[in-house]
């Protein structure tokens, strides 16, 4: 049963993937300049630019080139970046590395604090505990991180000259990246903490107002068992709002990365951008929407896997 669950949401997932790659590569595609004039000084002739659109294979009909790079991302390849003069794969894995660990800490900051104050509201509900939860989480949600990240920036780098406001730190060793992460990981987890945070205790109140805690509780076992049950029943959207969660953290880190310019995936593509080096672009977006997709995939697992019930539903 399991394997067949996985089975379709796979299968659902690779149309999925074609729409991306077709989207991406359009977008990337009909956006106003020339990608050729990078490569070229303002006064080149026409032959010039002919031939580096020629060996950049933008003469032929679009059709043709989002097939030909399709076959090639199919193989593994995603091209050579002339303006970085490396294969676009090395660039990525590389920035990928950072990405990672940045949205992994984030992550894993965001949700299990996001996770513990929603089941504290949700326990609490209309005592001051929940309030303060629900006070935090509205605050959380309605600021801005690229406005966080600033006020970080401003505070504890440019006046308490505490923190780094650039770079990874990993060549220093694990006491430099913690320093280096810090700033980053605040400003792109708050929204994620509250938004897990909300989900959870709304989550853990309809939970506890279930029938099935009326009758544990009237067989006397202990809150704590209790709790465990009602955390169990409840993990179903919280896991859904998992996944999206790191989606978010994966797209959003463009802003992050740039403002304290870690050498991440955001700053690549931004970078990329600017230059007009449409194959990384078109590399990295395809990798972070195939990362998005695959974590969906996963966490959709989970809930089947933690919820029994769901395996009827979703064969």
């Amino acid at each position: 049963m399991m394997l067949l669950v996985l089975a379709k949401r796979v299968l659902l997932a690779i149309p999925t993937l074609l729409g991306v790659t077709i989207v991406i590569f359009l977008l990337m595609n009909v956006l106003p300049g020339d990608p050729s004039s990078t490569f070229l000084s303002p006064d080149a002739s026409p032959e010039e630019r002919r031939a580096v659109r020629e060996r950049l294979g933008l003469n032929d009909p679009l059709p043709v080139r989002y097939v030909h790079w399709l076959w090639d991302v199919m193989q593994g390849n995603l091209g050579y970046s002339p303006y970085r003069r490396r294969d676009v794969g090395d660039l990525i894995a590389q920035a990928w590395q950072n990405t990672a660990i940045l949205a992994a800490t984030s992550a894993t900051v965001g949700l299990s604090l996001g996770f513990a104050l929603g089941v504290i509201g949700g326990v609490y509900h209309g005592r001051w505990p929940d309030r303060l939860v629900t006070t935090f989480a509205l605050l959380g949600i309605s600021m801005p991180s690229v406005w966080v990240a600033i006020l970080l920036l401003i505070v504890f780098s440019a006046q308490l000259d505490l923190l780094p406001s650039s770079g990874t730190g990993r060549d220093e060793g694990l006491g430099s990246l913690v320093k280096h992460l810090l700033m980053p990981v605040a400003a792109g987890s708050l929204s994620t903490i509250a938004i897990t945070a909300r989900v959870a205790r709304a989550s853990m109140i309809e939970t506890l107002g279930a029938d099935f805690v009326d009758t544990l509780r009237a067989k006397g076992l202990p809150f704590s068992q209790v709790l465990r049950h009602v955390i169990k029943n409840a993990a179903g959207p919280i896991l859904t709002t998992a996944g999206l969660q790191i989606g978010y953290l994966l797209g959003g880190a463009v802003l992050i990365e740039t403002i304290f310019r870690w050498p991440g995936m955001g700053t690549l593509v931004f970078t990329a951008i600017t230059a007009r080096d449409l194959l990384v672009v078109e590399g990295a977006i395809l990798v972070i929407a195939s990362t998005f997709v695959i974590l969906n995939v996963t966490f959709d697992m989970l809930q089947v896997f933690i919820d029994p019930r769901l395996r009827k539903s979703r064969t």
